[in-house]
């Protein structure tokens, strides 16, 4: 390797900042300096990695390939230098985390103590919020989303993915009824998670899939909500199983419509801003969640 990674964080101002002039502001370095810097590594490498001239600056094609590789590189030796310091020194201050109502009642809720017990000086702020959240703008260090991100700039680590399965109360309909369609077993469908109502969902059926979509009456945010419906009587829910696995189990629900299974599972993951400055902390309580749904769904 020709070129001096040191140059790397200089190359990586400049196009954030969007010039020389901005980079040594926040470099504190000499504009002269960050022209050099940026003169040696195009030599070095033997491609021109901007275009520049007074007024504006852009990045060549080579240049945007090896923008992309810095990141990498960067995000990864912060990563090293955060994990080295949580080694040294003892995780401490605030960590901002943002939960699903469900997630946070029914897998998180009895074993925050735990996580106390072994990290006593952090200091846990955990939002339930109904929603997802922005978390740069919340000032969220870490959120629990479920289903698919919305922001591809997110960081994502997954935690468990589970089937949707359609289900009722014994009393209302048999775990061996038969629906004569799909529509049949739609139209029995009386409350819903807001995610899933009047959106298009993709189901299949004895090998073939299926556009349809429910158009329950009952929508809700909470499928602890839908669950609790449901059991008392109130027609058929969609629901991710593991948050209905315990009552069927105990014979308070049972799952209904088999033959018509959703094609996507529900899927929950640990997300955050970037990898780059990924603090101790937010690390720790990751790696805790990870351990704690190991083997749901």
């Amino acid at each position: 390797m020709k070129w001096n990674i040191a140059d790397l964080p200089v190359f990586v101002a400049v196009v954030e900042r969007e010039g020389i002039s901005a980079a040594a502001r926040a470099l504190r370095m000499p504009k002269s300096s960050v022209s050099r810097f940026i003169q040696r590594l195009e030599d070095d490498l033997q491609v021109r990695l901007l275009e520049r001239n007074s007024r504006q600056m852009r990045m060549t094609s080579e240049g945007e390939i090896f923008y992309k590789h810095c990141q990498l590189i960067m995000e990864q030796i912060e990563v090293a230098d955060a994990q080295m310091n949580g080694l040294t020194h003892t995780p401490s201050g605030e960590l901002t985390v943002s939960l699903p109502m469900a997630f946070s009642r029914h897998i998180l809720g009895g074993h925050l103590n735990s996580f106390h017990e072994q990290y006593p000086e952090i200091q846990l702020n955990i939002q339930v919020t109904p929603t997802t959240v922005d978390l740069i703008g919340d000032h969220i260090d870490l959120a629990v989303q479920v289903g698919d991100l919305p922001d591809s700039e997110l960081i994502a680590v997954p935690l468990f993915e589970t089937p949707l399965v359609w289900v009722a109360n014994p009393a209302t309909f048999s775990a061996n009824h038969r629906f004569d369609s799909l529509e049949d077993l739609l139209a029995e469908v009386k409350v819903c998670e807001r995610r899933y109502n009047r959106t298009p969902l993709l189901i299949r059926h004895h090998g073939e899939k299926q556009k349809a979509e429910i158009e329950a009456p009952i929508e809700t945010i909470d499928p602890i909500m839908v669950r609790d419906t449901v059991a008392a009587g109130t027609g058929i829910g969609l629901l991710p199983r593991i948050y209905c696995a315990e009552l069927i189990e105990a014979g308070q629900l049972v799952e209904v419509g088999r033959e018509y299974a959703l094609d996507a599972p529900a899927k929950a993951s640990a997300v955050y801003t970037s990898r780059r400055m990924l603090s101790a902390k937010t690390r720790l309580f990751i790696e805790f969640l990870k351990e704690l749904t190991e083997g749901w769904g």
